[in-house]
């Protein structure tokens, strides 16, 4: 599998005193909490409740249209003097639209132009660079975020298929196919600005793990097939496994979420088979609360994927299901104990959001130093005007 954990990834200080300035747009903070002190995070979401509290805001209706003109105001005075040298924010993606009326859908897709139109707008000039994230459940990109692919320096996406030309397909230059796409350098350019991405999970999460010999189950699986194939087939096998004797735990009805992290922790193994998309909150969920993930077929490319045999197991789709779980809950206690501190060890150095913060950060620098223009009266050192800077470990 092709990863990029081998390649050097920088610090957010490397290139500029106390690191470089970071303006994050969208609904959700990623890297604001890493880089609290380095970060201005503008939340696009223009509604009358508290986007935090969600209690809707007192005032009489001019009081609060004056609250909201202040805060577009705002937005757009902080993108127009562009004190930054990162914009990072996430892509548009499809409209969702389905089952609402035909204004519904076209309002939506004015908000998603909109919010291109301000990331692009803040992303200005050859001096800021921008990085889309991308955490839709689709291995392609979506031909609404065609702009953002061509005019931003990364794109981080989740769900990046393993041939990556597979995933520009729907966002190819017209009259590009595939075949001519591997030599055209439009295309190829384009390919180089893809970086795998994650779900990922808060660091809160990881929690000390229960040992093997003291968990309740030995396999535990909660979910409904939706009709994807390798759910509908692991329904029929978990009740053959349980009568060769299994500790079995799959509930029929859903579980709280106490409940369900308390099956977790309790079990040796736990299915974690993807849905729409391979990559699942609950991939990481599983690893953090101390059980070993056991995986579908993995399509992807992935930033440091866990390794069969070391921090999970995947099952091959040509093998016989119930043959494979068999053998793999065979996997003494001790084994266990391993690959779950493996996996645990993984997700905190990789899939935690701090994590996935740095790690989106430092492959930006990693294109190189971002260049602020001096004051006049600056005069650049030796080594600034040789270019001259380090990219340690981002860690």
């Amino acid at each position: 599998m092709e990863t990029v954990s081998e390649r050097p990834r920088a610090a957010a200080a490397d290139f500029l005193p106390g690191g470089p300035r970071i303006l994050e747009l969208g609904l959700m903070p990623l890297v604001t909490t890493a880089f609290p002190e380095r970060t201005t995070f503008l939340d696009t979401r223009l509604r009358w409740a508290d986007v935090r509290t969600r209690a809707p805001r007192s005032g009489s209706l001019p009081v609060r249209l004056l609250r909201l003109m202040r805060r577009v105001a705002g937005i757009g005075r902080t993108c127009l003097v562009q004190d930054y040298d990162i914009v990072v924010a996430r892509c548009v993606g499809p409209v969702n639209s389905a089952g609402h009326s035909l204004p519904i859908h076209a309002a939506l897709s004015l908000i998603g132009l909109a919010f291109r139109g301000l990331v692009l707008f803040a992303a200005r000039g050859p001096r800021v660079r921008l990085a889309i994230l991308d955490v839709t459940d689709h291995l392609t990109i979506h031909p609404r975020d065609r702009a953002f692919l061509r005019r931003c320096d990364l794109f981080f996406k989740r769900e990046l298929a393993a041939n990556r030309w597979n995933t520009l397909e729907t966002v190819l230059p017209r009259g590009a196919c595939a075949g001519h796409a591997r030599q055209d350098p439009a295309c190829l350019a384009l390919r180089a600005k893809l970086r795998p991405f994650a779900l990922g999970i808060e660091a809160a999460a990881l929690s000390p793990p229960i040992p093997a010999s003291a968990r309740r189950y030995d396999l535990f699986y909660a979910g409904s097939a939706q009709g994807i194939g390798f759910r509908e087939a692991v329904s029929s096998v978990l009740p053959r496994l349980a009568a060769r004797g299994w500790r079995i735990h799959a509930p029929a009805h859903r579980l709280s979420p106490e409940a369900f992290a308390e099956a977790i922790a309790g079990s040796r193994f736990c299915l974690s088979p993807g849905g729409v998309g391979w990559d699942c909150y609950r991939h990481y969920e599983v690893a953090a609360l101390g059980s070993v993930p056991i995986f579908d077929t993995r399509p992807l490319t992935g930033i440091e994927p866990f390794l069969h045999g070391r921090e999970g197991f995947y099952l091959d789709p040509q093998e016989d299901l119930e043959r494979a779980l068999d053998l793999l809950l065979r996997t003494d206690d001790a084994g266990v104990d391993r690959m779950t501190a493996a996996a645990q060890a993984l997700v905190e150095r990789v899939y935690t959001f701090d994590a996935l913060a740095r790690y989106v950060i430092g492959e930006t620098l990693a294109l190189g130093p971002v260049v602020r223009p001096a004051p006049p009266s600056a005069q650049p050192s030796l080594v600034e005007a040789e270019g001259g800077h380090g990219q340690p470990s981002m860690r």
